[in-house]
């Protein structure tokens, strides 16, 4: 079974070690977190922040005194450290999407039972605000939204957040999780639109491949303009994924349109986004911003679905 996952993962070009390294961590996680000398609570309840830098703040502090980086609120932290003890060494940002695709899938399991678990109905999917265009066009505008968090299947549920954490820890520890929500978010979009208008037939779509190709896309035009051995690496490897994923869901069948719109939509803004460090000091408001209404709209997205249940 070991070496049927490590094939598969590296004709994805998903890294097995890592994988194999996060499972290892967990394990010792979990092991820590039962053992009978365990500060699990007290760590919890620590009033300081640690910067990537590696200096200590104050709960209430918002930028690190010693690199000038901004730090997160004091209740996103929290979520981050309760989150690091079921998955060690994953960021704050990634830590939140993962766990509302979590929930989205324990919701649709919840609404199909058992039988649901590997192909969901087209109606359950529907309900849960899969996209689909004649509804779209009928004024269901949420739809763009909430598709990209919703899943058909446990085995579309387990590629995508694999996927998913895979390539996300590195990319927002590399533009922070501002910058990171409003890329993931605004590539989901990307996808949906390329999905609903560009398909000359309507299907149902909905998962989370549309914003991980937008990562991917973004990755490829930020760090080519980067440059140095790291930024070419890293552009290398993600074209690499990027050409496996698209045949890989040829076969599959998947949305390739809506990757594709996700990709095109993250490499304009790889392209844009800033790099110098007092680039991204002077634009840091406007990412804030763009992060928070972001993820506004998407929630009200959310409650109009919920509503579309009564």
């Amino acid at each position: 079974m070991g070496s049927l996952l490590k094939r598969l993962c590296e004709s994805l070009g998903i890294s097995w070690v890592w994988w194999q390294w996060q499972w290892i961590n967990f394990k010792k996680r979990v092991a820590y977190v039962f053992s009978m000398d365990n500060n699990v609570f007290r760590r919890l309840a620590t009033k300081q922040k640690v910067c990537k830098c590696g200096a200590l703040a104050a709960r209430s502090d918002h930028v690190c005194g010693r690199c000038g980086n901004t730090l997160p609120s004091a209740g996103s932290y929290s979520f981050y450290r309760v989150f690091g003890l079921i998955m060690p060494g994953v960021s704050i940002a990634t830590a939140i999407i993962t766990s509302l695709i979590f929930v989205d899938e324990i919701v649709s399991l919840l609404q199909s039972g058992i039988m649901g678990l590997l192909v969901p109905s087209s109606q359950l999917l529907i309900k849960m605000g899969a996209l689909y265009s004649p509804y779209l066009l009928a004024g269901d505008w949420w739809r763009l939204l909430t598709c990209t968090f919703l899943h058909i299947g446990i085995i579309h549920f387990g590629f995508n957040v694999m996927a998913l954490l895979s390539v996300s820890n590195f990319l927002e520890e590399e533009v922070g999780y501002h910058r990171y929500i409003s890329v993931y978010l605004l590539c989901g979009l990307g996808g949906s639109l390329a999905s609903a208008f560009l398909r000359p037939y309507p299907v149902i779509m909905a998962g989370a491949s549309g914003a991980i190709f937008g990562l991917i896309g973004f990755s490829i035009s930020y760090f080519h303009r980067l440059g140095g051995p790291r930024g070419r690496d890293v552009r290398s490897f993600m074209l690499r994924w990027a050409c496996y994923a698209f045949v890989f869901g040829l076969f599959m069948r998947a949305d390739n349109l809506a990757h594709a719109g996700g990709l095109i939509t993250g490499l304009i803004l790889g392209y844009i986004m800033e790099q110098r460090e007092d680039r991204k000091r002077q634009w840091a408001p406007v990412w804030r911003t763009v992060a928070t209404i972001l993820s506004l709209v998407y929630v009200l997205a959310f409650v109009m679905l919920i509503r579309s249940w009564r």
